[in-house]
């Protein structure tokens, strides 16, 4: 099978780009092939990254003075697609965010007769939800897509836009693979990591807490982090004066993540809710090679709404500001490979899902 993506991907950073380039990765050594159109954004591009001879990037481009004013991004993304499909010839368009890949998908879509495979991210729908006139784009969207591939957290939302119910499938979430994602014994060189944009949401991440902790008990960490306000958390630093504990880099790519993760005795998933509903990879790609999650109640009931079961329990660390200020860590490294078949299970059916339902759109 082959199938165009036009939507987020390396090096476009972000968790819909890395989910896909895992879940893409795996399918290739089954057999399907893939096409990819995705575009640069400048704060959150991965730099440096390798080339795949798979994956056309639009970058950013100055365009002449004109009025009504336009990026002509549009007409960039079809140009390129319908370039890739003279040769590729795809038997599926997907695309894995709404704006602005959508619409240009579902225009190649139309053009070359194929179907239309939408995966929806949690902020596509919850930003634009409550604009009626967003809502209607949506909706029309959906309503000319051949299928729409949404999870748990969302699916109150489709069921609230009347979308028909046999175009709707609701997969497992994005598990890691567990060949990839696996403990290892290599010095933990770091007491916690912090890996995310810094976007217009970085306060809901709990990051003032994550500073005064490290201030206070000194431990060292690692941020992976870029965004629009990258700075402001570099002021925070300074202004705290704990530029010696933190080591900062750049966002980088995917198949990088499973050794920085090996690095760190600590992952802080802290969220409050005015932040977008939706479910961290972080998470299950830390439980994957054994290293504790710290979070907060509100991140407490998305773990057990997405039936994180209860053989993860040591992984998982949940705490007020209060407890966190009193909480140790010096934890004991967990090199053992527990619940192995169960990493397998949760990822081989994760996997078989999302085969059967390709399977179902080009039948």
């Amino acid at each position: 099978m082959k199938i165009l993506l036009i939507g987020k991907y390396p090096p476009m950073q972000g968790g819909v780009s890395a989910k896909s380039f895992w879940l893409y990765s795996c399918l290739e050594k089954k057999g399907f092939q893939f096409k990819i159109l995705t575009i640069q954004e400048n704060h959150y591009t991965i730099p440096s990254i390798n080339d795949d001879d798979s994956v056309v990037v639009i970058n950013n481009k100055e365009i002449p003075w004109h009025i009504p004013k336009t990026n002509l991004i549009d007409d960039r993304i079809i140009n390129a697609a319908l370039k890739i499909a003279e040769n590729f010839d795809p038997d599926l368009i997907e695309t894995n965010y709404l704006w602005p890949f959508c619409k240009d998908a579902l225009v190649i879509s139309k053009i070359l007769k194929k179907p239309l495979l939408v995966r929806h991210a949690g902020s596509d729908i919850q930003k634009f939800y409550n604009d009626a006139e967003f809502n209607e784009i949506i909706n029309f969207y959906f309503h000319q897509a051949k299928a729409i591939v949404t999870n748990i957290t969302s699916l109150h939302l489709l069921e609230e836009m009347h979308i028909n119910r046999n175009k709707v499938f609701c997969l497992p979430r994005y598990i890691p693979d567990p060949a990839i994602f696996s403990p290892s014994n290599v010095k933990k060189t770091f007491d916690i990591l912090f890996a995310g944009k810094i976007n217009y949401h970085w306060r809901y991440k709990g990051l003032e807490y994550l500073l005064e902790v490290i201030k206070k008990k000194k431990l060292r960490a690692l941020f992976l982090i870029g965004g629009n306000y990258k700075d402001e958390i570099l002021d925070l630093i300074s202004l705290n004066k704990i530029e010696a504990y933190i080591e900062i880099f750049d966002f980088i790519s995917p198949d990088k993540m499973p050794s920085i993760y090996n690095s760190c005795r600590f992952v802080w998933c802290w969220e409050d809710k005015e932040a977008i509903e939706d479910f961290s990879n972080i998470i299950w790609e830390a439980i994957f090679c054994n290293i504790s999650c710290i979070f907060n109640s509100y991140v407490a009931g998305k773990i057990e709404t997405e039936g994180i079961d209860k053989s993860f329990d040591d992984l998982l660390y949940s705490m007020n500001a209060e407890e966190l200020m009193d909480f140790s860590f010096s934890h004991h490294d967990i090199i053992s490979n527990e619940n192995q078949n169960r990493k397998v299970h949760l990822f081989e059916n994760y996997i078989k899902a999302n085969i059967e339902l390709y399977g179902k759109l080009i039948n």
